[in-house]
């Protein structure tokens, strides 16, 4: 490569060829966002594709150390899997599952720019799934989107996934369930697009406010413009709160002209739902079905994006998938426990925090094919002693034991029992996440 070249090279792509980790080596650039890059990565052993998220902790804000956390917290069929997670001098790397593209690029794809009823019942179907998971989980998203709604790769193309967890956050008590003080004057939050009334406003968001963003998305994809799209703004203020008045004084009826009714019963009931107040997913749900019904279709993972090409399906998508929610519903109906990765992320944290934050070397949590090394081991009797867990952490945080072995009614989600709570109880550093 010559001299010009190699100036030529921006910042932005001098990881290409690196290897993260001694394993997964950068061959792709998939995208740039707010708080760092995104790439494609191959394992050195398995020749495995995944995608890499690096952040520089130097900036003013990062949040891969809490989307990492929540991930493996989450633990979903339909949301990406956390493989690894760790640091490298300034840098902040985290290793998840690779997709295929998102909602966005398939959207600009598309000829007309539009998407058929049947195609956004399909995806909406899927979608209300994994908010009923996710909010049943304590967490909202808070950045719905096109562009973190992505499809599967290979056998799993015909999903539908949820991406970019580095907004979300907790809504409520994972113990009580009691929701979070309301607060009119928060800041802002999400894509001003999509967002709900109630977050432009200031409001503290909470599950209503996802399914408000969710139908604005789908509503984007069946007509192709939302009506508050296009006003010329000086302001980033001036643009928030255009739309916000638009979005205000536009009906529902107004929103949905043309459309099944079931679409303008969606906005409306997601409008009216309060902040505290449980939504009703299995009805919001069946106002899809029912639209499917209508036409005599079912569901069926039927895309648009397959009728035209644009992606390499090696599933037919008109095929019925009577098991649709059985992986989904077993994950539902049991008790949900934290894996053992996120104990082990929010232990890293703490130590890159009282460290300063910089480290000369790779330090990684977790590997799938070297999971073994985090099993603790009692050489005196099968089962791991509290004193064992006690001495498995030098630094004693209030993540650093595995979550597991305690139920959550025994201290604060996700900290240690009750007589180690009790005597950390001034420690506010518990709970920053869960």
């Amino acid at each position: 490569m010559s001299e010009k070249s190699e100036e030529s090279k921006t910042e932005e792509d001098i990881f290409l060829g690196k290897t993260i980790f001694n394993k997964y080596k950068l061959i792709r650039k998939l995208g740039q966002g707010s708080f760092g890059s995104i790439y494609q990565a191959q394992s050195k052993y398995s020749n495995n594709y995944y995608a890499v998220k690096l952040e520089d902790m130097r900036q003013e804000q990062f949040v891969l150390e809490e989307e990492s956390i929540i991930l493996s917290y989450l633990n979903f069929p339909r949301i990406p899997k956390l493989k690894s997670f760790g640091y490298s001098g300034s840098l902040i790397i985290m290793v998840m599952e690779l997709l295929g593209d998102s909602l966005d690029k398939i959207f600009e794809k598309l000829p007309s720019r539009k998407m058929s009823i049947r195609c956004v019942c399909n995806i909406a179907y899927q979608l209300l799934i994994i908010f009923e998971f996710m909010h049943n989980c304590n967490i909202i998203h808070r950045d719905i989107k096109p562009a973190n709604i992505a499809i599967g790769r290979e056998e799993k193309s015909k999903y539908i996934y949820l991406i970019d967890f580095g907004l979300a956050k907790k809504y409520r008590s994972s113990k009580t369930k009691k929701h979070f003080p309301f607060i009119q004057k928060s800041k802002f939050v999400g894509n001003a697009r999509y967002s709900s009334i109630n977050a432009l406003e200031g409001g503290t968001q909470s599950r209503r406010d996802d399914l408000e963003s969710l139908g604005y998305l789908l509503l984007y994809l069946l007509i192709g413009r939302l009506p508050w799209q296009g006003n010329l703004s000086h302001s980033k203020e001036d643009k928030y709160y255009k739309i916000k008045r638009i979005k205000r004084n536009t009906t529902a009826e107004q929103l949905c002209q043309g459309l099944p009714s079931q679409f303008e019963e969606y906005v409306n009931y997601t409008r009216n739902l309060g902040y505290e107040e449980d939504p009703n997913y299995n009805y919001l749900k069946n106002l899809f079905l029912s639209v499917l019904k209508s036409y005599d279709w079912n569901f069926d993972y039927y895309y648009d994006w397959d009728q035209v090409g644009l992606t390499n399906s090696e599933i037919k998508n008109n095929e019925k998938d009577s098991n649709v929610n059985n992986e989904v519903n077993k994950t539902l109906n049991k008790d949900h426990e934290i894996p053992k990765l996120c104990n082990k992320i929010s232990e890293l944290k703490n130590e890159r925090q009282n460290s300063g934050g910089i480290f000369d070397n790779d330090r990684y949590v977790f590997n799938p094919e070297e999971e073994s090394q985090f099993n603790i081991k009692n050489n005196q009797n099968e089962t791991t002693t509290q004193e064992n867990y006690y001495n498995y952490s030098n630094s004693m945080t209030p993540y650093a034991y595995p979550r597991k072995r305690y139920k959550e009614e025994d201290g604060c989600l996700p900290c240690q029992p009750k007589s180690y709570r009790k005597e950390k109880e001034k420690d506010n550093s518990c709970c920053n996440i869960f």
